[in-house]
């Protein structure tokens, strides 16, 4: 077979390793050189033109989603080469033999570049294609795939007991990969560096420290040789983390830790989602256990946009009213209506029907006739409909039989008084209170929590305080009056003690105890909200230094071009990055340089006005929106406070290191439309300012409205 006409003559003068090979099958079986172009006999030092096989033992990875897999080859001289290649099968009929592909690549390292956006984009486009754990398998599945892993896991550690449980778990052996891999108790050293937000790097087992003793141990159990560990999320005292093991000592480049991180970083919004999930479902099993010892039936009927309808909860009193049990009703949800004698049904149906066109509270008293006794039984029906979000008719309902309360006014007021044992544990703060005087008339235990309520003054508590500012609570009370309800409003509250916290309150106007009165329900929305917040913080500030990220300094420039134009007074853009930073990540490392970077922002934040904007736009890169600096004198002292703030050396134990700084100054007036060009003005004013000797600062003046460049 002439390989060289196969694959091209260029492959003779590609810069990328080019090799024609057979995977062979049985015991022994390897990789086979068929062809490899001078590139490939170049990067590995082969002097042979011929025969490749006796020289060389391959080991070609699985394929990722891009058909691109890992190659290592090693020599008999025991040297080992790794290269990224795409694989493409060959017709057996171009070869004259199966299972040969065309390999196509470079060494590991050198172009990766591409391999990493592949692998990002990927992980991204499967966290909107597929729900969330089903991309978190995928994610990993791809970053062991991308480092040629032996395998590849994320875990979730409870801090409080440090116990590590893995929940997705990749390999080359899948059925075997989970039981490999260690459980239990974590290893405080790997722990420690995990919560300190550093990612963890084992090279060598053999070169650990005694202090981590317990991870070695655990590794050696697994069968690997070298780690990867890299935290991705803290929350809900849990630790959500992904690893990966190597079954040889494998050398960690500064690409492949970076890389790693933002794999992780792509996963934490799922790890929350799944806090979440894993919480709504903590949420639905107690309320599954509150309804089973709740008097009565507690159901939620849905009914799709179709007009199918089915019960998502019953609970298990219906077997007790009715005789049928929640399987049965689950199954056949028509049955529930059937059970209704049939003078009754047609009530019944029409209540239902009222309320959910009103999404309103409803109630009705029918009867039924019990399966097994044939009891005809008193029972009243009643809840709540609202509209789900996929478009659902949802109906939250009970049931409670009222037989005897339809005989005698003794047994109406146990019924009633079995309805406040209901509301009275329920998971959601209830309270009524009077229209008038505002005071509370009765509250469940939860209302009590949440406001944080002494117990002998809940009875008569001033609904008021339940708000900062009273009118707040005089708004949602002229609502309630005016309209008769309110819905869902989320509201800054205030507790007892004066703690402010976030609820969503809804109201009704009601009568109790022959009085007109307002009935209040409550959700403690703080943690939901907080969390809300926290990620729009993230989406537009840099995650290191806390300082405005590329996205907010983009609009904060815009504005500030708009407002010099407004006021007809400049704005001042301030460029520099850090001199001498490059220095202190090769003698400290990044763990020291990314704290140096901390320090930096928290310097520059204290030189800087409430007015002033400082934003990190990546690496060792900053700068600084100003306005209302009008004179050369103004600027010279803002560039010598920040020169002074952040020259100063940085100690960290025995760690001492210096760097400083080159400023670029631009000065504009707000005619720009080329926000770039700004940018790009004041970057070339600061590599004259590092020209000229850096520690200095040179200025670049926009032409104003007249086109000059007038600067007092």
């Amino acid at each position: 077979m002439d390989f060289d006409a196969l694959v091209g003559r260029a492959a003779q003068f590609s810069p990328d390793s080019i090799l024609v090979v057979r995977k062979l099958s049985g015991a022994g079986a390897y990789t086979q050189i068929l062809y490899a172009n001078p590139s490939f006999r170049y990067e590995t030092g082969c002097e042979l033109a011929g025969d490749y096989t006796c020289q060389y033992q391959l080991d070609l990875g699985e394929c990722d989603f891009s058909n691109q897999a890992v190659l290592n080859v090693s020599t008999i001289n025991q040297d080992f080469f790794s290269f990224r290649v795409s694989v493409t099968p060959l017709p057996p009929e171009e070869t004259g033999s199966p299972d040969c592909f065309l390999l196509v690549g470079r060494p590991r390292g050198l172009s990766v570049s591409e391999g990493r956006e592949k692998l990002y984009s990927e992980i991204a486009r499967k966290f909107i294609e597929l729900p969330a754990e089903d991309a978190v398998r995928s994610a990993v599945r791809a970053a062991g795939l991308y480092f040629n892993a032996s395998r590849c896991f994320a875990a979730r550690v409870d801090l409080a007991t440090t116990f590590l449980e893995v929940r997705y778990h990749w390999g080359r052996q899948s059925e075997h990969v989970k039981n490999d891999l260690p459980t239990g108790t974590m290893c405080p050293w790997v722990l420690e560096r995990l919560r300190q937000n550093e990612v963890v790097k084992i090279e060598d087992v053999a070169a650990l420290p005694d202090e981590a003793k317990q991870v070695g141990h655990n590794l050696v159990k697994a069968g690997a040789q070298a780690a990867l560990i890299a935290p991705v999320l803290q929350a809900r005292g849990t630790l959500w983390l992904i690893g990966m093991h190597f079954d040889h000592p494998h050398p960690w480049q500064v690409v492949d830790v970076t890389t790693f991180k933002v794999v992780g970083d792509l996963l934490g919004n799922a790890f929350t989602q799944t806090e979440t999930i894993w919480s709504l479902r903590e949420t639905q099993r107690r309320f599954s256990d509150v309804g089973a010892n709740i008097p009565g039936v507690v159901y939620q009927m849905r009914r799709n946009q179709s007009g199918k309808i089915h019960f998502s909860y019953i609970s298990q009193g219906v077997r007790e009213l009715t005789g049928w049990g929640p399987a049965s009703m689950m199954s056949d949800p028509n049955l529930l209506e059937r059970t209704i004698i049939d003078e009754d049904r047609a009530l019944f149906k029409a209540k239902l029907e009222e309320a959910a066109q009103l999404q309103a509270d409803w109630s009705v008293d029918v009867r039924i006739l019990h399966r097994k006794t044939e009891e005809v039984l008193w029972v009243r029906a009643g809840g709540r409909v609202h509209l789900g979000v996929n478009g659902d008719t949802v109906w939250n309902g009970l049931l409670l039989d009222i037989s005897e309360n339809r005989k005698a006014e003794e047994a109406l007021r146990v019924s009633e008084e079995r309805l406040r044992r209901i509301l009275g544990s329920s998971p959601i703060a209830i309270g009524i209170s009077d229209v008038k005087q505002f005071n509370l008339l009765f509250a469940n235990k939860r209302l009590a929590q949440m406001y944080r309520i002494p117990k002998q003054e809940v009875i008569g508590y001033d609904t008021r305080k339940f708000y900062p500012h009273f009118k707040d609570h005089r708004r949602h009370w002229v609502d309630t009056r005016r309209k008769g309800s309110i819905s869902s409003e989320e509201t800054r509250c205030q507790r007892a003690d004066g703690e402010t916290f976030w609820a969503e309150i809804s109201t009704r106007l009601i009568e109790y105890g022959g009085r007109q009165a307002i009935l209040w329900w409550a959700f403690d929305i703080t943690e939901h909200k907080n969390t809300k917040e926290a990620l729009a913080h993230l989406a537009h500030h840099d995650a290191l230094t806390g300082l405005a990220n590329r996205r907010l300094f983009d609009e904060h420039l815009q504005s500030a071009v708009a407002i010099a134009g407004r006021t007809e007074r400049p704005g001042v853009l301030f460029y520099f990055d850090l001199d001498g930073f490059k220095a202190v990540n090769d003698q400290f490392g990044h763990g020291f340089g990314d704290w140096v970077l901390v320090q930096v922002g928290r310097r520059l934040k204290s030189v800087l006005r409430e007015s002033d904007v400082g934003a990190r736009l990546g690496g060792d890169e900053f700068a600084v929106i100003a306005h209302g600096i009008d004179n050369i004198d103004a600027i010279e002292a803002v560039v010598d406070k920040m020169q002074d703030a952040i020259s100063a050396p940085y100690v960290r134990d025995d760690k001492i290191a210096h760097i400083g700084l080159s400023i670029g100054v631009v000065r504009f007036y707000g005619v720009e439309t080329n926000l770039q060009k700004i940018v790009s003005m004041a970057d070339g004013a600061m590599y004259q300012a590092k020209e000229a000797g850096k520690g200095t600062y040179r200025l670049i003046t926009m032409p104003d409205q007249d086109g000059l460049k007038a600067f007092s």
